[in-house]
């Protein structure tokens, strides 16, 4: 569906927006506004990354920008393509053409809001930039609070599930979006190239590296608490063996001494001696009272 949005009789220049349009309407649309072939087919692969390409001259740019899904959390986090939206975009001096493959709600409320309305076609390309980074704070906030809860729950005396799948899936995610804004990164060139005086451009680079830092932040939590879990399960796998070898220490001994004098041999001359059976239990206990004595002097105990 096509939505002729923005008028330049009126606002300065033409505004055109593609709501899920069919093959036949891209290339209509590909000739009636002389788009290069070459630019359709990026257009309709639904997996294409960001990316700005200059065409002939600086006023032909083509920008794809990924948006965040707000369904995401019905999708798993395979890939980029797999909790982002696309947006096209084909921007002229006086005109802005926007594909969306999927309606985005966010870019339906700033169409009604018209004291938000740029004043020039790249005031639009700004505006649209930004929020397409915006739209990621959401879930970033999500898993930032997350990891609030697990550093909690790591540090807590009290026993709790292991959560390591939990961590390595909040990893993913923040990982997947960091590399996307890396990518990106050519969004924000683009404007400082076009425009350094444009107070719109500078807003949007803003929020551009807001985002970014926070999923810079994100990321290093995220891989400090995982290494700080294996560390933590490691330590609590150490105990056990500690306590399994102190154990081990105390009895090991006394059951050697049992194991001799339990053997069924006729000529074993500490059977017949008359306080045989209390020597045996003195030197049983004094074994173990200098395991003891020796754990706590090493501070085992």
């Amino acid at each position: 569906m096509k939505t002729h949005l923005f008028k330049k009789e009126i606002h300065g220049f033409d505004w055109f927006n593609f709501l899920e349009p069919t093959d036949e309407e891209l290339e209509r649309f590909s000739a009636d506004f002389q788009i290069l072939p070459l630019y359709i087919q990026d257009v309709m692969q639904a997996e294409h990354l960001p990316k700005v390409e200059i065409g002939d001259g600086e006023n032909n740019t083509f920008i794809i920008a990924r948006v965040l899904d707000p369904d995401v959390q019905s999708r798993d986090f395979n890939g980029i393509p797999g909790f982002t939206r696309k947006l096209a975009i084909f921007y002229q001096e006086d005109r802005v053409v926007t594909i969306q493959r999927t309606k985005l709600d966010w870019m339906e409320t700033y169409m009604q809001k018209q004291k938000m309305q740029p004043k020039n076609a790249f005031q639009l390309i700004c505006a649209l930039l930004k929020m397409s980074f915006r739209s990621f704070e959401p879930l970033i906030s999500q898993l930032s609070t997350d990891l609030d809860f697990y550093e909690q729950k790591l540090f807590e005396n009290e026993r709790f599930p292991p959560f390591a799948k939990s961590l390595y899936s909040l990893r993913r995610k923040a990982s997947l979006m960091k590399r996307l804004f890396f990518i990106s990164q050519e969004m924000t060139e683009f404007m400082e190239e076009t425009a350094i005086s444009e107070p719109l451009a500078q807003d949007s680079i803003d929020m551009y590296n807001r985002v970014s830092a926070q999923l810079e932040d994100l990321n290093e939590r995220s891989a400090g608490l995982i290494n700080m879990n294996l560390s933590i399960s490691s330590q609590r796998s150490n105990e056990v063996m500690r306590f399994l070898t102190i154990y081990s220490a105390f009895f090991m001994p006394l059951t050697f001494l049992v194991g001799i004098y339990g053997m069924n041999f006729d000529v074993m001359p500490e059977l017949n001696w008359q306080w045989g059976y209390y020597l045996c239990w003195i030197l049983m206990a004094g074994v173990a009272l200098f395991h003891f004595w020796w754990f706590r002097r090493k501070r085992w105990l």
